[in-house]
């Protein structure tokens, strides 16, 4: 082990025991950066990656993030791809806080990872630290995407935006683009104990809108939303009732799926 990291590895146990403020951390991390740039920056990816007994990989991270020392850029880009969720997140978030463009293309291009937990910090970055920008991001990328799953990650992270985020989820209802209905759809039916009454109108909006373009898939989705309101949904039933004699067997099934949904609930 290398005296460098040596100092670094004991310094963080002494956080983790409390011996040492994480303020003090940052201190000795941005003197040793000053006199051993490349070699600190190689040792601290080496210990997020490899943390001494007892240490989290987190912690590591924490302490180097609060030295806001732009050095350590690259390793916070690395870090967001990190096994570790808690390391992604806050990677994701560090990222967010410096606000600028090549941070924020750094997100943006994680929105499509393989991993769904690097995914899911992307977007809730983005919705978080962009403010509208942000959000303006995840709706295109939804409407954009053919992958689902990158999609519905997009979806939560507007979610997690506020009331902005929501309403945006709402509106993708409408946007008549079948893949981002369906996302928008399935987001609102798994969120509908947290959403308001008002969004049922704009689900049985959406889900005539659907019926005119036969979009076979975006009906049962938006059914399935309505659905998950329960007897929210009643006054809504007769529009429900419209597809019972729908020529697809899928839609009759989960017309009468959500009918007895509403009614028993």
């Amino acid at each position: 082990m290398s005296a460098l990291r040596e100092q670094l590895a004991n310094m963080f146990k002494k956080i983790m025991a409390g011996t040492v403020s994480r303020e003090e951390g940052t201190m000795l991390i941005n003197h040793l950066v000053k006199e051993k740039p490349q070699a600190t920056v190689e040792e601290l990816a080496y210990l997020i990656d490899n943390p001494p007994q007892n240490v989290f990989p987190k912690t590591i991270f924490h302490t180097m993030a609060l030295t806001r020392n732009k050095v350590f850029f690259n390793l916070m880009v690395k870090s967001l791809d990190h096994k570790y969720e808690d390391v992604s997140i806050l990677a994701a978030e560090e990222l967010a806080k410096l606000r600028g463009s090549e941070a924020r293309n750094v997100l943006i291009e994680h929105l499509s990872s393989e991993v769904y937990h690097v995914r899911k910090a992307s977007a809730i970055a983005l919705a978080k630290g962009f403010g509208a920008d942000g959000v303006d991001v995840l709706k295109k990328h939804i409407l954009a995407s053919k992958e689902p799953f990158y999609r519905t990650t997009s979806a939560h992270g507007l979610l997690a935006g506020g009331k902005k985020g929501a309403d945006t989820v709402v509106d993708l209802l409408n946007s008549e683009n079948s893949n981002a209905v369906q996302t928008a759809a399935e987001t609102i039916e798994h969120a509908a104990k947290k959403l308001g009454d008002d969004v049922i109108p704009k689900i049985i909006e959406a889900l005539m809108s659907a019926g005119d373009r036969k979009d076979t898939l975006g009906i049962v989705q938006l059914l399935k939303a309505a659905a998950a309101f329960k007897g929210r949904a009643k006054n809504y039933e007769q529009y429900l009732s419209v597809f019972s004699d729908y020529p697809q067997e899928q839609v009759r099934a989960a017309v009468s799926k959500a009918l007895m949904m509403i009614k028993n609930h």
